[in-house]
């Protein structure tokens, strides 16, 4: 199956609508301008220029460089113990250097907190278990060294923030609109914090694919989702892969660091991307084919004939197909795609590949369970997959079920746990 098939059948669809839903919503809500957040949102800001353009629409699309790293750098220093919460929450691969990389120490601050928090410096790269981050945690908290750091570095990257939030139009907007993927809504949260800190008055509303997380606060504004919000849903929950998705918007640049200012101007600064040349060619081949699909789709038909109740239906077998069921071929080609789960942008893996195949019997139902129940303070590092049914794709066929079968059963009982 080729690249320009590919989107034609599954990547296309599935973000068109998408996009044509936040649309017309945002039309119902007589919204007039629209923040896509990078980098999720870039192919999403492109294909919404495709529909302003085509319809004529009375909307502004701006697309907002952030990143969670440069908005919660900044708002440390007055969220209290959040600031902790979140600089030591847990990922797919969790080493202390990931979370240096996450408060942006430099070595001799890094050899600092080492000191003070008795840890072996020379051990920063060890991948380490849920139990042992949560000992690290511990003694970070507690270290005055580490306090102090975080305190002076979120002071610094505030006003820049500030000053960017101001130069962008956020606070001349009585109501800010975002559009980005989804998941737990965070972003939202830490730019609504800043927004308040500086004295805005005015509400949020954002746009998302899904939501697997309840809001935090009810002052954090409004979520809108399209696909599956937190209660519920469990059934379009389960055979999507958020990973994937979020492979699916990759843009072609780095992520936002923090902001400075460069003559009269704030700029987003952007880490240096490890990507290949041949990765970004092929990003840059998807946003092009994923754009060339729009504007083809949408030639012939009115804004107004959009369904959401048969798009949406449209968009549960295109995620049951090649998200839950895709086929090797299929695995190969989204598998290669690199991805990293941590706002640090720390590491790139490959989605799924046929290297990964003994990490599946890790989701066998039976001995899971038992692990749960009986090894809590052994868990293991690295056993999680970032698109487990890419990796089944790469199993003999008569095998797939029964891997499917397993994986499916365990997140159904993740889902009930988290009710």
């Amino acid at each position: 199956m080729s690249d320009e098939e590919l989107c034609r059948r599954f990547s296309g669809p599935l973000l068109l609508d998408y996009v044509w839903w936040v649309l017309r919503e945002a039309e119902k809500r007589k919204l007039r301008t629209l923040y896509f957040l990078a980098r999720d949102g870039y192919l999403l800001y492109r294909i919404a220029q495709v529909f302003v353009s085509r319809y004529s629409l009375p909307l502004e699309c701006r697309y907002f460089y952030c990143s969670r790293t440069s908005l919660r750098m900044p708002s440390y220093w007055f969220i209290g113990e959040e600031a902790f919460d979140l600089l030591l929450c847990n990922s797919y691969r969790m080493t202390l250097e990931t979370l240096f990389q996450r408060a942006e120490c430099s070595e001799e601050e890094k050899e600092a907190v080492c000191k003070d928090c008795g840890l072996l410096h020379q051990d920063r790269r060890k991948l380490l278990s849920k139990a042992e981050w949560n000992e690290i945690g511990k003694r970070l908290r507690e270290s005055p060294v580490f306090q102090d750091l975080i305190q002076r570095k979120s002071r610094q990257a505030y006003e820049p923030a500030i000053a960017y939030f101001r130069q962008e139009g956020l606070f001349s907007k009585e109501t800010i609109a975002l559009v980005d993927s989804g998941w737990g809504g965070s972003i939202q949260r830490s730019m609504r914090q800043l927004l308040a800190s500086a004295g805005y008055s005015g509400s949020l509303v954002g746009f998302y694919f899904g939501m697997f997380e309840q809001p935090k606060s009810t002052e954090d504004g409004e979520y809108l989702t399209w696909y599956f919000h937190a209660r519920g849903q469990t059934l379009r929950k389960i055979p999507f892969n958020p990973n994937l998705f979020e492979c699916l918007l990759a843009a072609p640049h780095g992520m936002t660091v923090y902001y400075e200012k460069t003559g009269e101007k704030i700029c987003p600064v952007l880490c240096q991307s490890e990507m290949t040349q041949e990765g970004m060619e092929r990003i840059n081949a998807h946003i092009r084919l994923v754009v060339e699909f729009a504007e083809h789709r949408l030639q012939n038909i009115p804004f107004s004939s959009f369904s959401e109740e048969k798009a949406s239906a449209k968009a549960r077998k295109l995620v049951w197909r090649y998200m839950a069921h895709p086929t090797q071929e299929e695995a190969e080609y989204y598998g290669n795609l690199l991805f990293c789960d941590d706002i640090s942008d720390s590491y790139q893996m490959k989605l799924a590949d046929a290297s990964q195949q003994d990490k599946l019997k890790s989701y066998f139902i039976i001995p899971r369970i038992v692990r749960k129940v009986f090894s809590r303070q052994k868990a293991r590092t690295g056993c999680d997959l970032f698109w487990p049914c890419g990796t089944i794709a790469f199993l003999p066929k008569w095998k797939r079920p029964w891997y499917r079968w397993n994986y499916f059963i365990w997140e159904w009982i993740r889902y009930l746990r988290q009710k």
